[in-house]
């Protein structure tokens, strides 16, 4: 069958199935736009420059395919097998491809503009280049996928393994991470100011020196990660987990940390004016020399904690538990407010046990 006549019966409508296979064969240019393929064998196939506009593939073998240039505004690649496939330079604008084996595949200068990839393997796949905004890209295989040089903007990675992926040169603006593995990654200087990195590991990273100014990092596990230098003003660490954490020197003001655990963490000469640290856990913390103007400390665990030096102007020290702590100078702190400590003992007569 000649291509014109593979074309024609895409314009009818057909099915085209497992009846026969296309492996191999040139059909470099086809207008296959709106086409219905299920099980069909277009594995080693030359579509390079092929229309595949609204066209639906269901579990079509394209193994070794050149797809370069191929145009796949709206297309839907179910259950595909794709190893190795060459998607170079497509335009690609609202693609969806689900469960897909994409192992390998080269993505190098695609657009990938609102496109959705979910539940793929993309195993070693290299998307350097390739214009991502709006990506989501959802609970894949990404172990050694390469974003060199990419611009990520307004991305979403759901529950990716990032230890190994490629990002050098790569941006990230308004890039959202959910439950993402970067644990014991060297990221000294990452640029990731305004993401949002909800429920990601970062155990034991160096970010060192990042930018991380209103980045959104709640429940974040960071566990040993030092964060010495970095610039993380107006961030949300709500209810992060920052146990033994290196945050010296660190500019934490008008950072958000609301129930977050810094249990043994350094934070000396940090500055974290007006920094919300309420019910903070911070037992065996060091705050020495730490810059607490106006923070709110106000139910904070700071049991032997070490706030010798720390400027404590107009912070709110409101119910603190402090047995053993070093604080040598709270005389311009506020006092624990009484009238609210009623308030809050009233409030619980009626709090859900």
């Amino acid at each position: 069958m000649s291509r014109a006549e593979l074309e024609a019966l895409v314009r009818d409508g057909e099915m085209i199935g497992r009846e026969r296979s296309w492996a191999g064969l040139n059909l470099a240019g086809a207008d296959l736009s709106g086409g219905l393929f299920e099980g069909a064998d277009l594995s080693n196939t030359d579509l390079s420059g092929a229309n595949f506009r609204e066209s639906l593939f269901t579990n079509v073998r394209l193994d070794g395919a050149n797809l370069s240039g191929a145009n796949l505004t709206q297309a839907n690649f179910v259950e595909c097998a794709m190893t190795r496939v060459n998607l170079g330079g497509v335009e690609a604008p609202m693609w969806n491809a689900v469960g897909c084996g994409l192992r390998g595949a080269n993505f190098g200068k695609a657009n990938l503009t609102g496109a959705s990839i979910i539940q793929c393997r993309l195993t070693r796949a290299t998307f350097v280049g390739a214009t991502m905004a709006k990506v989501n890209m959802m609970k894949c295989r990404t172990d050694e996928i390469d974003l060199g040089g990419t611009v990520c903007e307004d991305v979403v990675f759901i529950e990716g393994d990032f230890t190994r992926v490629g990002i050098a040169g790569t941006r990230f603006i308004r890039t959202a991470f959910i439950q993402v593995h970067f644990a014991g990654r060297a990221l000294p200087g990452f640029q990731v100011g305004g993401c949002f990195f909800s429920e990601c590991d970062i155990s034991g990273c160096d970010l060192s020196g990042a930018d991380l100014v209103q980045a959104g990092l709640q429940k974040a596990k960071a566990v040993g990660t030092n964060f010495e230098g970095a610039r993380m003003a107006r961030a949300v660490l709500l209810e992060a987990t920052l146990h033994g954490a290196v945050l010296r020197g660190a500019d934490l003001s008008n950072a958000i940390l609301q129930d977050a655990d810094l249990t043994e963490a350094d934070a000396s000469g940090a500055r974290m004016v007006q920094a919300i640290c309420v019910r903070m856990k911070a037992p065996r913390a060091r705050f020495g020399q730490c810059d607490m103007t106006y923070a709110d400390l106000s139910h904070a665990d700071l049991e032997q904690a070490d706030l010798a030096g720390a400027t404590l102007a107009r912070a709110n020290l409101h119910m603190i538990r402090d047995a053993g702590a070093r604080i040598p100078d709270r005389r311009s702190a506020l006092p624990p407010d009484q009238d609210r400590a009623q308030a809050e003992q009233w409030q619980q007569r009626f709090a859900p046990r």
